[in-house]
Order: C-alpha cells, then sequence, then structure tokens
C-alpha cells in the first residue's frame, strides 16, 4: 500500500480535480463484481471531503498511514515493558495503576506530541502508528461522518451541562476522538485489508479466517477531547488544544444545514487499549483511561493526564444490582482521579470514561422511569464487537436495550440473565450473539462501525443494479447476500441510525 499521504483524493482543496479522478477511477472499473465497486465512498480517503480554507487555518492537516505492516515480530509478554509491574502474574486492583503509569512512559515520547503539538504531530512523518481504512469518508447510509481534516477526529457523544454541573460545565459538549494503531495492532487491520486496491478503490474485507484477532503486545490509543474551553468548564484550565473542523451541533446530533467550521476542542481522556493475555487472562485485553487534572504535578498537559483506572474484565460473578456493595475484581478506579472523570463510571462502578455514555437518562426499567441508570462499561460495550458478512448486520447492540429501541429506551432489568450478557468475559473469538455465521471482532468496536460502512456501500450497490435492472426490464443478475441486504435495506439501516444517533447522547 501507499507511504503516508499528506492529502488524499479528498484533500485538494478546491476539490475540482480530485473529484473529476474519483469519477475516472470508478467509471474505469468493468471486470469486478458490481457488489466489489465502490459508490460514492472512498475507503481511502484522508479525511470526509470538508476542508478549511486559508483563511480559516494555514496549518499542516491530518496524515492517513494505512501503510499497515505485512508482518509482526512475535512478542513474548516478559519482553513487554509494562508487564515489569505485573511479576508474571494477572493484573489486580494493586498493580493496576503502575501497569497504567507503565503504558503511559511506554507511548509517552511520541503521544506527548500528539496531545500537546497536534500542528507539528501532522507535519511530522509517523510511520509508528497507523489509521483505519472506511473511515474517512462521510457514509450517508450508516450516519457516519468521516474524520475531521485537520486533527482526523471523528464526532462523537453529546453531554449536556446538566451532567458535570458539580465540576462547573456550563455549556452542551460534543466529544471529538482520534484513534491510532501501533505497528502489532496495525499486522492486524493489514489482515482485514488485505484485498484492499488504492488505484481501483477496490476495498472488501477479510474477517472470515481470524484476521481480525490482534496478535499479543497490539496497542490501540484514542485521544478525545470536549467543545469546552475552560472559560465554560474549569477543569478544562491548561489542558491541551486542538483545532479540528467539523459542523456544529445541538441536543439532536449534528447540524447539516450549517457550514463546518474551525472548532477548539480540549483533550481531557486518553485511552491505552493494550492486548496483554497474562494482565488479561480471560479476556485478553486491558482498558485503560487517562484524564486531565489540572491540580497534578508536571510540566505540560501530557504530564498531566492521570489514571482513571483500568479494566480487564467484566467481573461476571458480581452482581452490581443485587449486590451492589460487592467490589468489582477486574476494574481498578483511581481513588485520587478528578472527581468530574468519575461521574459517568459504568455498572456498578466499571470503568467507562467521562464521554463514554456509559450512564443512560430517561430510560424505561419495567416500565418505570429511571431517570439514571450506569448501564455498560469499556469492555462490555467492546465485547459487542462482532460482524456476519453473509448479512452484513450489526449483530448486538451496545447497551443492554431491548430491541427495536423505543423512545424512552426499554431496558433489560439490571441483575437479570439478559442484562449480564453483556457482563460476560467471552475469549477474543466467541461473539456476544450466537446466531451462527457471526465472527467476532476481539473487542474491537471501530473495526464494528467500518464494517458497517462497507456494508452500507454494498447495500446501496444492490438497490442501485435492482433498480436498473427494473428499468430495462431484465432479470436481476443474483448476488450472495442479496436477499439479506435487501431486508436489510427494508428495516435494518433504519434502525442502525437510530442506533447511531442514540449513542451520542
Amino acid at each position: 500500500m501507499k507511504k503516508l499521504q499528506k492529502r488524499s483524493l479528498y484533500t485538494f482543496r478546491r476539490g475540482v480535480i480530485s473529484r473529476f479522478i474519483y469519477i475516472l477511477c470508478l467509471t474505469s472499473i468493468q471486470t469486478v463484481s458490481a457488489l466489489e465497486q465502490p459508490l460514492k465512498v472512498n475507503p481511502f480517503a484522508v479525511n470526509n471531503g470538508d476542508i478549511p480554507l486559508p483563511s480559516e487555518y494555514k496549518g499542516p492537516l491530518y496524515q492517513l498511514n494505512y501503510n499497515y505492516p505485512s508482518s509482526v515480530q512475535p512478542v513474548t509478554n516478559t519482553r513487554l515493558p509494562w508487564t515489569k509491574a505485573l511479576k508474571g502474574k494477572p493484573l489486580t486492583k494493586q498493580n493496576a495503576h503502575a501497569y497504567i503509569e507503565a503504558l503511559k512512559k511506554y507511548v509517552g515520547k511520541e503521544m506527548r506530541t500528539l496531545v500537546t503539538k497536534p500542528e507539528q504531530w501532522n507535519r511530522q512523518n509517523n510511520p509508528n502508528w497507523y489509521g483505519m481504512l472506511w473511515a474517512g469518508d462521510n457514509v450517508k447510509l450508516s450516519g457516519w461522518e468521516g474524520r475531521d481534516a485537520i486533527a482526523g477526529t471523528y464526532t462523537g457523544q453529546i453531554l449536556r451541562a446538566s451532567i458535570y454541573k458539580e465540576s462547573g460545565l456550563k455549556v452542551n459538549i460534543r466529544n471529538h476522538a482520534a484513534i491510532y494503531y501501533d505497528k502489532t495492532a496495525a499486522y492486524s487491520l493489514h489482515q482485514v485489508w488485505k484485498k484492499c486496491n488504492p488505484e481501483t478503490l477496490i476495498c472488501p474485507p477479510s474477517i472470515r479466517n481470524n484476521e481480525a484477532q490482534f496478535k499479543e503486545g497490539a496497542i490501540v490509543i484514542k485521544a478525545a477531547g470536549a467543545t469546552a474551553s475552560p472559560a465554560d468548564w474549569p477543569v478544562m484550565e491548561g489542558s491541551a488544544k486542538w483545532k479540528i473542523f467539523r459542523r456544529p451541533f445541538d441536543l439532536n446530533g449534528t447540524i447539516t444545514g450549517k457550514p463546518p467550521v474551525v472548532t477548539d476542542i480540549y483533550i481531557a481522556i486518553f485511552d491505552i487499549i493494550v492486548k496483554d493475555s497474562v494482565a488479561s487472562p480471560e479476556t485478553g485485553w486491558v482498558f485503560t483511561t487517562l484524564v486531565y487534572d489540572k491540580n497534578s504535578l508536571g510540566n505540560d498537559a501530557w504530564d498531566k493526564m492521570v489514571p482513571l483506572g483500568a479494566m480487564w474484565g467484566n467481573d461476571p460473578t458480581v452482581n452490581s444490582a443485587r449486590n451492589p456493595n460487592q467490589a468489582l475484581m477486574e476494574t481498578y478506579v483511581n481513588p485520587d482521579a478528578p472527581a468530574y472523570s468519575k461521574v459517568t463510571l459504568g455498572y456498578g462502578g466499571r470503568l467507562s470514561g467521562p464521554f463514554d455514555i456509559a450512564v443512560k437518562h430517561d430510560v424505561l426499567v419495567d416500565g418505570q422511569l429511571v431517570k439514571k441508570l450506569p448501564s455498560s462499561s469499556c469492555m462490555s460495550c467492546h465485547g459487542t464487537s462482532s460482524h456476519h458478512p453473509k448479512d452484513y448486520q450489526a449483530v448486538s447492540f451496545f447497551y443492554p436495550a431491548k430491541m427495536p429501541l423505543s423512545s424512552p429506551w426499554n431496558m433489560y432489568t439490571p441483575g437479570s440473565i439478559k442484562w449480564n450478557e453483556w457482563f460476560q468475559n467471552r475469549p477474543r473469538t466467541e461473539p456476544q450473539n450466537k446466531s451462527s455465521g457471526v465472527i467476532a471482532l476481539d473487542y474491537s468496536t471501530f473495526l464494528t462501525e467500518v464494517l458497517m460502512n462497507y456494508a452500507a456501500v454494498q447495500s446501496t450497490a444492490v438497490k442501485k443494479i435492482s433498480m436498473r435492472a427494473a428499468k430495462a426490464k431484465k432479470p436481476r443478475t443474483t448476488f450472495n447476500n442479496e436477499i439479506g441486504i435487501q431486508r436489510l435495506e427494508d428495516d435494518f439501516w433504519s434502525s442502525w441510525r437510530l442506533w447511531q444517533k442514540a449513542r451520542r447522547h
């Protein structure tokens, strides 16, 4: 695949020439199956096509590195520097803090630049960190808004000011996050996208033979910021500031009728997710979260990112609804973390970052309206990651809510057998939904999202082919999976768009 790119087909400032080239690429494809032809969506797009003018922003833009390594050196846990805190034993609440600090130190040299000097990060070559395909462009059918051109962030959740009223938040906020994979993690992306061709823009996934299973030592990081300045939210005083290029929002989501604008976000969260089967023998993953603490000692905003906590299992033996005082053994929460960061901890106090919406508001439980219900966690959400290639459908929702989604949501009874399906420790190859053909994606919700983008394009392709055949009064070509795709076109995608919207609140 190509090396780092400063601009994609969509990043030429005026866009005219690039659009023309893109159309030529599409029209030149004659021999491939219609289901493999890209329709309006560029899987290799660096961003969503919204580029700030020089009068709006003069700095460097985000670069997409999809030059994934085709091989990776196997590692043993004893060689990984952050495992020294474990001394060969699984993670515990006693050694979790040291483990998080060791991870922060390991990624710190490069991540300090990402967090505190975003323009320098964009300008320099970052060969050790990689982005995701099928994530840059807009995908209308699935509700995906693509990557922003400046910082490479994705639009995230929307939170009311009232959630953080005790820490002085004055405005509603939206979370925007950037996600990167290290070389070991990127090898799995190579496996998933090995059939992709940047010249033809054909980019089908490969996931049937465990390609989506990550190797030991893989690291995924997510840096997230909110649209609240220190004047609007005092806890952000001194935090790192990024510029992004996004449309305005309100409590209903993105305001599509307004143009994108250069917007400041302030980095409050830094997740480091690591594949470590010694630390976490049941799930194979450890989720750690750093949060910004203005009162912490340090020379810059990276130094002041302190551990919120770590999670390496869902504590399936702890029924927090029925035994609220029973201690969790697979979540560590730093008692000294800033108060604002613990307002949105998940079910039973399980780990969840400030912007992760583990707490749902105004939902139904057994027919009664509940104002505030912790309903998720890092691992319960990521544990739903799966895909069904035959029908291209999402098979597990991120929350223990009854389908189809209603307004307000109708939740399963906390602590019930059905609710507890979300809080199990599953091996990486075992999906939550046991239906035939469902493939587990090794706790990667991002892969779930982009596979839905791919599915949306293929669903649109089938619909257009069917319409053309009908107009020509010719027999329609039969494609594998067509029945499933058409069924999704009729009923699934409307639900998916509701899910996408619901996750942002």
